[in-house]
Parts: C-alpha cells; structure tokens; sequence
C-alpha cells in the first residue's frame, strides 16, 4: 500500500510528502517500489517535455535514488541524462539519502564524483554526502570544479574568496587538487578574478600566513608550468606564481626549473623565467656553466623577442666577467645556426667584442671555428677572419643562392578499405579537421562503405558520432534542421544523414533550393562546397552512390581523365545517376592542359553514350578557359580582388556552381558574412 501511496506522490510531484514515505519504509518495501519508478521513468522519457511532464521528475528523482539499496544503480539514477534538467534539490537527496551506512554513502560519493562535468551532477550533493559519510574527499575534476565555484561565488555566503577558503576544512587537499587537474583550470579561469579579492592574492596570503605550505605551493605551481598545456591554463599558474612573489633565495633554490621553463615553456612562461635567471646572473648568483646551458635552449627558439633579450644578456655578463668568455661565447655562437640572419649578425657581433679575452689554450676557439659553418656564406667569411682561421681559397669563393625544389605532386591514397578504419579517420577529422586530402578520402569513404553495408558503417560510428551535437537531439525541436539547412558543416551534414539526424525534406530542400542565408563575396565558394555535401548525405537516405566522382587522382586536386572516363564506365556498368554536383565538381578538377591525352579521354567518353560522357567529351575537347580580368585593391591591412565574369562555367556548370563564374566587386554591398569564423574554409 505504502508503494501505491509512493508511486501517486511522485506523480503529482509531491516531494515532500514522498520523502515522508520513504523515511518509513525498509530496504525490501523500497527495493519492491523500484520497478514502478523505472515504468514512470521511461514513460516521461517518451512523454512531450511540458508542464505535465516536468512536475513529476523532481519527485522522481529523489524516490529512485532512495530505493536503490546499491551504491552503483543509486549514483547511475542521479546522474541520468533524462534527470539533469528538472531534478530534486541537493537538501532532498541528501535527506532521503541519510539513513545509509557510511561506507555505503562514501562509495556513493565517490562514484558520483568520478562522473564528468557535464553530468551535472550538484556540488552541493557530493559535498553534503561527504559530510554524512566522513569519507576523503575526492580529487576528481569535476569536484574540484564544483569547489572552485563554490568557493568563488560570493553568492553562498558573502566575504573574500580568502575568508571562505579559511573555513574549508578540505583547503590544502583541494588546493593541491587544483594545480594537479589537468582541466579544470583553463575552464573557470574566469572565477580567478583581479585585485584584491582574487584566487590570486587569496592563495598568496593564504600561504603567507601558513594557512598552506607555501613551499608546497611554490613547488606545485612551478611544476604545474613545467608540464605544459593551454596557453590559458598556463597563464592562471603563471599569474599565481607572480602573486605569490618569490624570494631571492626561493629563485635561486629553483634555477634548474627556470632553465626548463626558458628553454621549452610558452613565450609568456619562457619570458617570465628568462627574466628571474637574468637577475640571477646579473646578481652573480648564477654560474656560468649555468648561463650557458640557459642559452643553448632559448637561442633556438623562434621568439625573437626571446632571443635578442638573451643576446642583451650574455653581453651584459661578458663584459662585466670576460674571465667567462672561454665557456659563454661557444653557448652564444650556437645562435649561428638559428634560421633568422639577424639573430646570426647579432651573435658575431658580440663574439667579435669578446674573442680577445678567450684563453690561446682550451677548446673554446676550435669550437667556435666549427659553429662558423652554420652562418650564412657572407658571415662566414667574416667569422672566419675574426679566429684567424680563414682558408687560403676563401676570398674567390662565390656562393650561389639556390631555390628550395619544387614540391613532386603525390598521388591521393584510395579511401579505407575498412569500416574500421574509416570511423578512425572520422573521428579525426571531427577533432581537428585535416587536411583537404583527408577530408576528399574520408568523404569518398563514407559514400563507398554506405552502399555497400550501410548498417556496418553505422555500427562502426556509432561512438564517434555519439559526442556530436546533433546526435540524440528531441526531434520536436527543428534547431538540426535549422542549423543544416544554413550550413552544410564538414561531413557533420553527411553523418547525421546516416544516422537520421536530420530530415528528408530538409534534405531534399538544401538539394533542390540551395542555402537559405544570403549572398556574400564568399557564398561561390561555400555553395558549391555544401552543395556537394547535401547531395552526398541526400542520396545516402535515397539513392546511394557507389562512390565519388570527383575525388582527385593528385594531391594537388587535379583529376586525370583517364580516371574520370573509368569511375563513369563503372557507374554505367552498375547502372548508378551520377550525383549533379558530385560531376560538376569533377568537371572543374579534371586535367585538361594535355591536348593528346585529353582527347584520347573524349572519345572514349563519348563512346559510352551517357549524357555524362557526352558533357564530359564536350568539357575536355573545348578550348581551356581565359581567366577572368582581375584587379587588387586594399583596405587597412587587408587585401581585396576583384574579379570579372568566367562564361564558360556559368554555362555548363548547375545552379550552385555558376557562381564561380559571376563577377566580383568589392563596391557591391554585403551587409551580412556568415564565413568569418566557419572552419571550411581551407577546402575551398
């Protein structure tokens, strides 16, 4: 009865009056009420996200939490996706949550802090659970997020962020936790705030007092910037360690870390460390052999402005110690072989002041004689003479100036032959876009693997695209749609075809009507790009293509004929309707500046009696085009062409791609351009 009572609360989103009901019941009445909860679970997982629908999650939320008498199925149910939105308060759970045993509240924290970010999962909760267990505190990233916010937000309790870190009972452990997490940072740098009440000056005077170890902090922060990463993660520990205002003795005790950090950290690390080890060196407070090793790493980095500061440097400690020129001077003559000349001029220069206080004895001189030879060949004479080792023949040398070779053309490797290996190859290009080669090849593949086993290829994509942002979107609202019909995005548009992410009609519009946004002085180029990507993810729900026909032979884009007339012998002998962009885009890849080849192609085109072979014949025998009349202008720092009108593609060509042949002018007014920030544009 008491179930009933359970199931009909929750319903009606009575909360209270279910967490009442729980507070009676036994493990085995709870573990009875489960199945129903489930039942009601799923039933407004399905049910229209209203008012109705809503009401009851809260209720829900904490009633299924509660009647978990396992740890696992109890932390799984508070983290649910379908939950995330419309959940019971913190207060509620850890209620209904109270009367476990503690090692079972402890394995529930700690399950629930190892859940990611995006689980939404409440500070407040995993906080107030371990409270009740007494259990260490987790150290995962979104915990300690969940703390940075927490203590960062002024609205829980009011005072400095220094005030309430007094007051956690946790500081040191989530302190270290903090400059441990490899996320977290760059993420809420944005709480780390300025002035006076900052992370910042908190965590300074927090260590100042002995709040927290200020060598442990010192040491974790440093190491922290030692290991790399974002550049705006690396700012927040660079801007601690600046707040926490290192002593004389504390540099000097981690010159060794400043070393590292010049030689291979970000420039704004690399500058900050390069300035800490020139005041050391300036204070003598650094060894030569020191210095040295400081300048064979920053010499040859490519900042320039690190370069000339420790050029300024090794002059400055050379001429008030010349006893050092016999270990310094080889460590700044490796700036000889950096790439930029200024940098080589710079270098002999001060070697040319310095070379008289080198000792006649030692190794200093011949090994200044064998850097010479990484100087440009002017230089290098003058290098030469300063030791005094000139060869007899110098003087008649003439150096000839030789253009790096031209790049050899290279063939596009065939698409993955594997389902397998095409998922990875995907899941590459989501992360980090590629190459045009990669996305020609991965495209090609999509298409090929989709008419052949189309429900192997969705198997294997499955978990690539499950991180996508279209995939297991509500249907009723048509922001996919929306957003796809604008814009084609990458392969994105081909994938969620595939996986029904978007609509037929959609679909069939982007094909049959092009884009819906406007005109800009780059839509020929972007139309014709999407309109290749829509026509492959259309016909992937419709009429799939075997493969592509536009895929270039060559790196460099160009398609050989011979290989066009064989992809349409083959669509022929399958009897497959090549797709209309798919050809257009094959027409403007395929090489026609060899007359004999090219009409060797056109017959055997024309001999296959398709419309495609006739176009094709047509395309290849005609006289090549003459590029349009341009003309420059600038604007500011940017460079603006104009261009005239290309008949011949705006011809033969279909609609999304006559605008390549369309005059370009820069006075024509465009009040809106949508391509600034789009990633595509490197397949233009």
């Amino acid at each position: 009865m008491s179930g009933e009572a359970l199931l009909k609360a929750v319903r009606a989103g009575r909360t209270v009056e279910a967490a009442g009901l729980l507070d009676g019941m036994t493990d085995g009445e709870r573990r009875t009420c489960l199945p129903a909860l489930k039942e009601l679970r799923k039933e407004l997982r399905s049910a229209p996200w209203n008012a109705a629908s809503r009401v009851a999650h809260p209720a829900l939320h904490a009633a299924g939490a509660a009647c978990h008498t396992g740890a696992a199925g109890a932390a799984t149910w508070i983290a649910g996706v379908d939950m995330r939105w419309s959940q019971a308060s913190p207060g509620v759970l850890l209620h209904v949550l109270g009367d476990r045993e503690t090692d079972w509240l402890a394995d529930l924290t700690h399950r629930l802090a190892a859940r990611p970010a995006t689980s939404r999962v409440p500070f407040a909760l995993v906080s107030g659970l371990v409270a009740l267990s007494g259990c260490e505190v987790p150290t995962t990233d979104a915990y300690v997020r969940g703390w940075l916010e927490h203590i960062g937000g002024s609205w829980h309790g009011g005072g400095t962020v220094a005030q309430r870190l007094r007051k956690e009972p946790h500081v040191s452990v989530m302190v270290t936790a903090l400059f441990e997490s490899l996320e977290v940072t760059s993420q809420v740098a944005w709480l780390f705030g300025d002035g006076p009440g900052s992370w910042y000056s908190a965590l300074a005077e927090l260590s100042e007092e002995g709040t927290l170890d200020r060598k442990a902090v010192l040491d974790a922060c440093v190491a922290r910037l030692l290991r790399g990463g974002a550049p705006a993660d690396q700012r927040v520990f660079l801007r601690l360690l600046s707040s926490l205002a290192p002593t004389r003795d504390e540099e000097r005790e981690r010159s060794a870390d400043w070393t590292a950090l010049a030689c291979q950290a970000v420039p704004t690390v690399a500058g900050y460390a390069q300035s800490v080890l020139a005041s050391l060196a300036l204070d003598g407070e650094l060894t030569s052999r020191q210095l040295a090793e400081m300048s064979s790493g920053v010499l040859f980095r490519t900042e320039k402005k690190l370069v000339r500061a420790q050029l300024v440097l090794l002059g400055k400690v050379l001429k008030r110690d010349p006893s050092t020129a016999d270990v310094l001077l080889p460590a700044l003559a490796e700036a000889y072989g950096h790439e930029d000349t200024e940098v080589q001029k710079r270098a002999l220069k001060l070697v040319e002041r310095h070379v008289t206080a080198l000792p006649d004895t030692g190794g200093a001189r011949e090994r200044l004689g064998e850097l010479t030879a990484d100087l440009s060949p002017g230089l290098r004479l003058r290098a030469q003479r300063v030791l005094g080792i000139e060869s007899p023949d110098s003087a008649s040398t003439v150096q000839e100036e030789v253009l790096p070779p031209v790049p050899e053309r290279a063939r596009l490797a065939a698409a993955p032959e594997s389902v397998t290996e095409l998922a990875e190859e995907v899941s590459a290009m989501l992360a980090s876009g590629g190459g045009v080669a990669a996305f020609e090849r991965t495209l090609d593949g999509l298409v090929r693997h989709a008419h052949r086993d189309r429900d192997a290829l969705m198997e294997a994509l499955g978990p690539v695209v499950a991180r996508c942002w279209w995939k297991d979107r509500d249907p009723s609202y048509p922001v996919v749609d929306r957003s796809f019909r604008e814009s084609a995005q990458d392969l994105e548009v081909v994938l969620a075809a595939l996986f029904e992410g978007v609509g037929m009609e959609t679909l069939r519009a982007a094909v049959q009507q092009g884009p819906t946004s406007g005109n800009c002085h780059h839509s020929a180029l972007s139309r014709a790009l999407d309109a290749r990507l829509w026509e492959a993810g259309y016909r992937l729900r419709t009429d799939p293509m075997p493969f592509l026909l536009a895929t270039p032979t060559w790196d460099t884009g160009l398609l050989e004929p011979d290989e066009l007339v064989e992809r349409l012998t083959e669509y022929r002998r399958l009897d497959a309707r090549p797709g209309t962009a798919d050809f257009a885009q094959a027409l403007l890849r395929v090489r026609r500046d060899d007359r004999a080849t090219a009409e060797a192609a056109a017959a055997r085109a024309r001999a296959l009696g398709s419309p495609e072979g006739y176009r094709l014949a047509q395309w290849l025998t005609a006289e090549g085009p003459l590029l349009p009349t341009s003309r420059r202008r600038t604007s500011g720092a940017r460079i603006l062409l104009e261009l005239g009108e290309l008949e011949e593609i705006q011809g033969l060509l279909p609609k999304e791609f006559r605008l390549l042949g369309r005059p370009l002018t820069v006075f024509k007014d465009h009040w809106y351009c949508r391509h600034w920030g789009v990633t595509d544009q490197r397949y233009w």
